[in-house]
């Protein structure tokens, strides 16, 4: 059954989440769904550009959309070293800062 509210109350869980973008994957194809992922980022870079200019934006939105890319992503790519480059950056950035 399918919930069209914006925001539905249904929280996933990480697992779940990787069996929804899994799915996904199967779906449509890498391909098609790697495309998807850059169309996605290409909407987060419109949407924040319009957000510089004026408040009505849909930034939030499109942060979900190319996070769910990301997911889909590491999956296709194998990329389970991604949280290590992660905590990396992270503390390189904190020393930056700091």
């Amino acid at each position: 059954m399918e919930n069209n509210s914006p925001l539905c109350n249904k929280k996933f869980t990480k697992d779940e989440e990787i069996v929804i973008c899994n799915k996904a994957i199967n779906s449509y194809g890498n391909a098609s769904q790697k495309i998807k992922a850059i169309e996605e980022m290409g909407e987060l870079i419109q949407a924040i550009s319009k957000s510089l200019l004026d408040n009505k934006n849909n930034v939030e939105e499109e942060i979900a959309d190319v996070e769910i890319m990301l997911t889909q992503l590491k999956i296709m790519y194998n990329l389970s070293d991604v949280e290590n480059w992660r905590n990396y950056k992270l503390n390189r950035l904190k020393d930056r800062v700091w």
